[in-house]
């Protein structure tokens, strides 16, 4: 049974906030680095900069869009098990409590949309913040796992 359009967002748009809030006290905490790169092999987002130490993220892939469709990670089959690790509990959860939203695998892309949905994860998850990047067909959304913030040498 689907739940109210309006019913989503009242559950959802407080999330988008507390997630916004996440990244704030990343940012605040860690500060801006220089360059960041993705490891696809062990699902690692790292932020460097030669002055600073580099901070490394273990991650999940929330979705990515293409076009103006987004797929979420635990329905698209060309994201490898271990980078969308704890997604699966986004859909259970849409399932359980009625959200079409977090159990359809295709929403039309839109910036917002595509942020709640990652809020969302980020919550469920007990996730400590999110980043997007951009690929060659559009952007992946990932939610924070697990922080280190490597010393230097």
């Amino acid at each position: 049974m689907a739940v109210c359009d309006d019913c989503f967002e009242e559950f959802a748009h407080p999330l988008f906030h507390e997630a916004k809030e996440k990244n704030d006290q990343f940012w605040q905490r860690y500060g801006p680095r220089a360059r960041w790169n993705w490891d696809d092999e062990r699902s690692i987002l790292t932020f460097s900069d030669p002055n600073r130490p580099s901070i490394e993220i273990d991650v999940s892939i929330v979705g990515t869009t293409e076009g103006n469709s987004s797929e979420w990670a635990w329905a698209n089959k060309n994201i490898p098990q271990h980078n969308k690790l704890g997604i699966e509990k986004v859909r259970e959860f849409g399932e359980a409590n009625g959200y079409d939203k977090l159990t359809t695998p295709f929403l039309d892309a839109d910036d917002y949309a595509d942020w709640e949905m990652t809020s969302i994860a980020v919550h469920l998850l007990g996730g400590f913040g999110s980043y997007r990047f951009a690929t060659d067909k559009g952007y992946c959304y990932l939610v924070y796992r697990n922080i280190r913030e490597l010393t230097v040498q």
